[in-house]
């Protein structure tokens, strides 16, 4: 959604009916005469919520963030297309509701299964970028999801991470598939201990011990054999991961990478003339590079990076690379292309507003793209434009 989570804004365009649904199979706020306060004064709602013992407050709270992180047009999409590979159609409900926060709170209401896979799926699309790391010469296989294989990858993950780092005495792992294709696990080892200053039930402050856990992602796609990973840390640990990865869900031993399998090629982007063909039913009205880094041939140290505005004209970059580069006397075989940030633009129909997405691909492994839906139709192009190697 446009705005960030507010409880009030939350209240305020949350239906009552649906709010009224919400508490009422909590056991909560029955004393509210729902049939006689408008649609959005919702200021006794939100007193009698505050009213309520401490850690219910935070229930209702998280539970509240969940699904206002939901409440957009890719989210709901979201919830429509992996209700259907579980066999709902959501079509008639939803089109009962106009709002996008009502449309994602009948869904946690009606059908929690979908709606926690899909908060799950779309937490993973929001980690850093930065972290995200792609293998492609990956075994094409079906991955042991048993419970078993599942525990196995959780334990390896945190000896791996107790061994060399000192943290993770406890790890469990988690798998979930998505659009009967992507398999994500996710494992939880067991960071740092720490401590905080926090105010107890009664207004006291007081030291608490903390476990937190942070994560660790897979995401196997069989059928192209491309490896995803999700983790903090040098090119080491992501190949040490990789490798216990392939032992614990398929089986395999992983040898060292081909240098050839590493995914992104992007020097083709220099050329000012490199062509984005796209098929007219994926409704994608243009193409652009916004940013290039650019490393020198021999000193590959030495960076130059190239950004414009996100408004202008495709050959915006190419005047600028054209402009610096003559001037520091660099004739475009002599540097390669290291980054780049390249945008998207969709359009949504019915007189809506363009869709624009935007993505940074980094040599030789990094893309920060996801599974969701436009983001699938950009990897696809990738391959189609030569910039990911099949």
């Amino acid at each position: 959604m446009a705005n960030d989570y507010a409880p009030k804004l939350f209240l305020r365009q949350a239906e009552n009916a649906l709010l009224r649904e919400y508490f009422t199979a909590r056991g909560e706020l029955g004393d509210i005469d729902w049939d006689n306060i408008e649609e959005t004064d919702i200021d006794v709602v939100y007193a009698a919520w505050q009213a309520l013992p401490e850690e219910k407050i935070e229930e209702v709270e998280q539970q509240f963030r969940d699904i206002f992180d939901l409440a957009s047009v890719e989210g709901v999409r979201t919830l429509v297309e992996e209700a259907k590979l579980h066999g709902i159609d959501l079509t008639a409900d939803m089109d009962a509701h106009d709002g996008l926060l009502d449309k994602a709170l009948l869904v946690f209401l009606r059908h929690p299964a979908v709606f926690d896979l899909c908060a799950i799926l779309n937490y993973a699309d929001h980690l850093n970028g930065r972290y995200w790391r792609k293998r492609k010469d990956m075994p094409k296989k079906q991955p042991d999801i048993s419970a078993a294989a599942v525990k196995e990858l959780g334990d390896a993950v945190g000896a791996y991470y107790r061994e060399n780092q000192g943290r993770g005495k406890w790890c469990e792992a988690d798998h979930y598939l998505r659009g009967n294709r992507y398999h994500y696990f996710f494992a939880y080892p067991k960071d740092y201990t720490d401590t905080t200053v926090e105010w107890d039930d009664q207004g006291k402050r007081e030291r608490r011990r903390r476990n937190p856990a942070f994560e660790v992602v897979f995401v196997y796609d069989p059928v192209d054999g491309t490896l995803d990973l999700y983790a903090q840390g040098d090119k080491n640990l992501k190949q040490d991961l990789q490798k216990l990865f392939a032992r614990a869900i398929l089986h395999e031993e992983l040898g060292e990478e081909n240098r050839n399998s590493h995914p992104y090629e992007l020097n083709g982007l220099k050329d000012r003339a490199f062509a984005f063909p796209t098929d007219p039913s994926d409704r994608i009205t243009e193409v652009r590079t916004r940013q290039m880094r650019l490393s020198i041939v021999g000193n590959e140290r030495k960076r130059i990076t190239f950004e414009v505005p996100p408004k202008g004209a495709r050959a915006d970059i190419h005047d600028l690379m054209q402009e610096a580069l003559h001037e520091q006397r660099l004739p475009l075989s002599m540097v390669n292309v290291t980054s780049a940030v390249m945008q998207m633009r969709f359009n949504s129909g019915n007189g809506r507003r363009d869709k624009t997405v935007s993505f940074r691909i980094s040599m030789p492994d990094s893309c920060n793209l996801k599974d969701k839906p436009e983001h699938l139709v950009a990897k696809k192009y990738l391959k189609l434009w030569g910039l990911e190697r099949e």
